[in-house]
């Protein structure tokens, strides 16, 4: 089952949403930060293949919306997922975003050590071209090691709100 609702602060659009499923529990919240300009996407739970579809037409629906160059994933909380499901994102959601934001997009992933180079390894790269622009991966261990490294970066734009 689907439920999500959205509320919205003078810094940020949260949308929460819940997965239910009668093997387990997902929960992903998905806000913008405007002080920053940053998508920010908490995510966990174990999760199906159709709640992981589900969860990133949710992302990219918001990525509509904001035009971010900057995203904090924090899937620390999340359960692993199958490999062709990562593979999926790598080659359909990230190429996605390049496409739609039409700029280098930084990326900073929250997860376990463990899990992130299971995650990566299979990458060529390709899937993190498009055109002149890039999407830039950085690991962190902790949320707010990926907001410093996310505020590090200047970014120039004609699509920050």
């Amino acid at each position: 089952m689907l439920s999500a609702s959205i509320a919205t602060t003078g810094t940020s659009t949260a949308l929460r949403t819940g997965f239910e499923s009668s093997a387990a529990s997902s929960l992903i919240e998905v806000s913008f930060d405007k002080v920053n300009h940053i998508l920010v996407v908490n995510w966990e739970g174990e999760l199906s293949s159709d709640e992981i579809r589900k969860g990133y037409d949710i992302l990219m629906e918001e990525v509509r919306i904001h035009k971010p160059k900057k995203l904090l994933l924090d899937l620390h909380n999340r359960g692993t997922i199958r490999r062709s499901d990562q593979r999926w994102v790598f080659s359909t959601v990230f190429p996605n975003i390049l496409r739609t934001i039409g700029e280098t997009v930084f990326v900073a992933i929250v997860l376990p050590v463990s899990l992130y180079f299971g995650l990566v390894g299979e990458m060529d790269g390709d899937e993190l071209m498009h055109e002149n622009n890039f999407l830039i991966i950085h690991h962190a261990l902790y949320q707010e090691e990926a907001y410093r490294w996310l505020n590090t970066i200047y970014v120039s734009s004609t699509n920050l709100a």
